[in-house]
Formats: C-alpha cells, sequence, structure tokens
C-alpha cells in the first residue's frame, strides 16, 4: 500500500481538527442553552401563576402566595342570613293549657272549667314563616295550624242554689292561625322572633250526662286571636330546634242548640324549624 505524502497528510490533518473543534464548540453551546430553555419552562408551567409571572403581570414576590380569605360578617353567615322570599318551615310538639273553659247559651246548662280543672293535653302543629323584608331585623308573615284534644276533661254546672254539678268533657281542638312576624338574630347561631293574628278554630264538643244535665254533642268554627314568642338555635346550616310559647283566646258556636264555647289558653311548644 502506498504510503502518503507529507504535503497530502497535512491538510487531512487540518481538516480533522477543525470538525472536532466545530463539535466541541456546538456541545459547549447549544446543549447547556437546551437544558436553560426546558427546566425553566416546566418548573413555570407547573406553578400556579406561571403564565402571569412570564408576562410581568404579575408581581414576583405573590407568585405562590395565598392571601388567607376575610372573615365572613354576621350577615354572610349561614346561621343569620335570610333571604327575602324565603321560607322557613316549622313544625312542633307541646302541650296546651287551658285557663279558661265556659259554655254558655243554647238549650243546656252553661258550663264552667276554670284553670286546673280541664288540666292539659298535648297538640302537635307546624306551618310556615316567609320573609318580606328586612336587612338586621326579619320581617314577614306566617301561616300555622295545631290539632290537640282531651278525652274526660273536669268541668262543672253550676245547678240552681249555687250547686256544683261535675261534669266529664271532650274536647277537639284544630286551630288556623297567621300574621306579621318580627326575628331578631341573637349572635350568629340564634333567633329570638314573635308573631301576632287572628284564629279560625274548629271545636269538636261533648259532655256527659250528669245529674241535671243532658249528654250531647256539637261543633263549629269561630275566631279569636293569638299571640306567640319563641328562641331558636341553628344546630346545623338551616336547621334549628327551639322553645316556644302561644296564647290564644277563641269563642266558638256550637252546633245542636249547645251555644257558644268560650277558650282560653296558653300552649307551650318545643320547635323543630328548616329553612328552604
Amino acid at each position: 500500500m502506498q504510503l502518503l505524502s507529507r504535503s497530502a497528510l497535512a491538510p487531512l490533518l487540518l481538516s480533522s481538527l477543525a470538525l472536532v473543534g466545530c463539535r466541541s464548540q456546538a456541545h459547549s453551546t447549544v446543549a447547556p442553552g437546551v437544558m436553560e430553555a426546558s427546566v425553566p419552562a416546566r418548573s413555570l408551567t407547573s406553578e400556579p401563576g406561571a403564565e402571569a409571572y412570564a408576562s410581568g403581570s404579575l408581581d414576583p414576590y405573590l407568585v405562590g402566595l395565598r392571601e388567607p380569605l376575610p372573615a365572613a360578617s354576621s350577615a354572610q353567615r349561614g346561621g343569620t342570613k335570610w333571604r327575602n322570599g324565603q321560607a322557613l318551615l316549622q313544625g312542633y310538639l307541646g302541650v296546651n293549657s287551658i285557663q279558661d273553659l265556659s259554655r254558655r247559651g243554647g238549650t243546656s246548662s252553661d258550663i264552667e272549667a276554670g284553670s286546673g280543672t280541664i288540666s292539659q293535653y298535648p297538640v302537635i302543629g307546624g306551618g310556615g314563616q316567609f320573609k318580606l323584608g328586612g336587612n338586621r331585623v326579619d320581617l314577614g308573615l306566617e301561616a300555622m295550624m295545631s290539632l290537640g284534644g282531651r278525652a274526660n276533661g273536669g268541668a262543672f254546672v253550676i245547678g240552681g242554689g249555687g250547686a256544683a254539678v261535675a261534669v266529664s268533657l271532650d274536647l277537639l281542638i284544630v286551630d288556623f292561625y297567621g300574621g306579621p312576624f318580627v326575628s331578631v338574630p341573637l349572635g350568629e347561631r340564634a333567633r329570638l322572633y314573635g308573631a301576632a293574628g287572628p284564629v279560625v278554630q274548629f271545636a269538636n264538643y261533648h259532655q256527659s250526662a250528669a245529674p241535671g244535665v243532658e249528654a250531647g254533642t256539637g261543633g263549629g268554627f269561630g275566631v279569636g286571636g293569638y299571640a306567640r314568642t319563641g328562641i331558636e338555635l341553628e344546630i346545623s346550616p338551616g336547621s334549628f330546634v327551639g322553645v316556644g310559647a302561644r296564647w290564644y283566646d277563641t269563642s266558638v258556636n256550637l252546633s245542636s242548640n249547645f251555644g257558644d264555647l268560650d277558650i282560653e289558653g296558653i300552649e307551650a311548644m318545643l320547635t323543630f324549624s328548616t329553612r328552604h
């Protein structure tokens, strides 16, 4: 094999050195640039607000930081906020205590039953309160009903010469009542309310026979008025429990010539409410 001359070897050596130098320069300039371009791109796109940070529209000091949310005011909390037009549905269990009961007129002897003679009987009721307006104080209308009754209640008839004759009474009372209400928030999770208005009452009345007293049954509708108040505590968002009381005074015209039945009483109740 013929050896290369020195004159042909020299150019070949110089070309090889130049090629090696070019490749070394490419590795030293291009590769670091690729790393610098790729690594920050991944870190920027993986962080919240990276695009705003890259464009310069966001202060770099704020990137990745979160401000604590301001504490909600009492008007913004679910425990006290009641929107206009929103209904609060309420049910209750209670005890009705007759303060005064009398039946007068008709063909039968008059009946008197003072406090404690009819005693007490259980009631169940419910309805709703509908907010119409108000900011710090909630204003609106309520519509409610209650159902209760008593068997073998005690009463007496005033006979001739002032003698009292005991009579046993059975009562079934249904009240439909409603009117304006006012509700005042107490702190963040409680409210105090009051309401008043008319009552439409249905009464079914039965009296047992006694010396000088005929047995009979009569029923009918009457009207009256009521006032009530209560306090409730929120136990979960939109759900309340509480206690309350209702005073009422009504007069019902009974059928079968039993005259008019007048009742005054007080209901004590345990309430359960939910807002919708």
